[in-house]
């Protein structure tokens, strides 16, 4: 797969210094799959450590939990089933009341309370649902030994990671690299001991696999770690959507000369862009096919608006099937991408 170079920008334009630019870990890992959603991704915000920080459906909120924090939220969730079947009592009594005093229309309108206390009361069990199915799921989950020193990518589930003694805790702010120019933010630190710090990506969409852009994100983060809090960081570990399957990406020299490399190719496009007039080429190849920035969806004025350096832009549509689709590349190129979902809806052409 082909990325972003030297060799794509003008040859007699001049060498920039090593500190030249601060670079986005985001910006560089989407670098090494295409400059244009190297562009969508600096224009798109901050890095949160999400491989799509703006697009679908989330991950659910449990990955932060262990054995003590699932015990606190199930004895929270039945407390509040206590709390609302206490006051779902007076709120009958109520209703009751002033059917037999008044009449059925006025007992109509006294029996909203009782509702809202009902739907209260559907929250509160689902969530009891919800704890205990994640909390069966993390209780089956066998331990792991972990190598702290990978060379392979290795598979493996995300409760047994944790199992194997790794804290999970949110980052507060970006990490800073003032010397090498680098600021990025994982979406989740995994601690263990004093110094060892595991950087965690997760990734929303697509195929179940690493590609070379993850590699180069994942030794990123681990640097930015190192130089940080000075701790270590032997691999990272990349995250899938909908389930915890993750892979142990090796933070191994291999991996840290490619992201000194892919560092210097992305500031000579950051360098470009300040100009202002560098639009880089259509991808000659089918690399758009699966890519979420090229992804048509149906266009709805006030929702699907492309939003890019905080402005909307105009939406360049195309009509298939008696509806307009659009996607972030599209409206930031001008173009329609190839993407797989665009050739079956027939506004986009296939490529090898």
């Amino acid at each position: 797969m082909e990325r972003f170079s030297t060799s794509d920008l003008s040859p007699d334009r001049p060498r920039l210094a090593s500190n030249a630019k601060e670079v986005n870990v985001h910006v560089l890992s989407e670098s090494v799959f295409c400059p244009r959603a190297a562009i969508l991704a600096l224009e798109s915000g901050e890095d949160t450590g999400d491989e799509e920080p703006s697009l679908g459906p989330r991950l659910d909120d449990f990955a932060d939990y262990d054995e003590h924090r699932f015990v606190e939220e199930l004895h929270a969730a039945w407390g509040k089933v206590r709390l609302w079947l206490t006051l779902a009592a007076p709120a009958a009594l109520l209703v009751f009341l002033v059917w037999r005093v008044v009449s059925p229309l006025a007992a109509a309108i006294a029996s909203l309370p009782l509702f809202y206390v009902a739907a209260q009361l559907w929250d509160a069990f689902t969530r009891i649902v919800e704890l205990v199915r994640e909390h069966a799921v993390f209780k089956a989950a066998a331990p792991a030994t972990i190598d702290m020193a990978p060379q392979q990518v290795r598979e493996i589930n995300w409760w047994s990671l944790r199992k194997a003694g790794f804290d999970c805790r949110k980052p507060v702010d970006p990490y800073r690299d003032p010397g090498q120019r680098v600021v990025g933010k994982p979406w989740r630190v995994l601690t263990k001991d004093t110094t060892v710090r595991i950087p965690v990506i997760r990734k929303h969409r697509g195929e179940r696999v690493w590609r070379q852009q993850h590699l180069v994100r994942s030794a990123a983060y681990c640097q930015l770690i190192k130089t940080c809090e000075l701790g270590d960081a032997p691999f990272g570990v990349l995250m899938f959507a909908g389930s915890y399957d993750c892979l142990i990406l090796p933070n191994t020299t291999s991996a840290q000369f490619q992201f000194e490399k892919t560092l210097e190719d992305a500031r000579e496009l950051l360098q470009v862009l300040d100009g202002g007039k560098y639009v880089p080429a259509e991808p000659a190849d089918n690399r758009c096919s699966r890519c979420h920035w090229g992804k048509p969806c149906e266009y709805v004025a006030g929702k699907t608006d492309t939003v890019l350096n905080g402005n909307e832009l105009v939406p360049l549509r195309t009509k298939a099937r008696g509806r307009y689709f659009h996607s972030p590349c599209g409206d930031r190129f001008h173009w329609v991408p190839p993407h797989e979902d665009a050739v079956a809806l027939g506004i986009g052409e296939g490529r090898q």
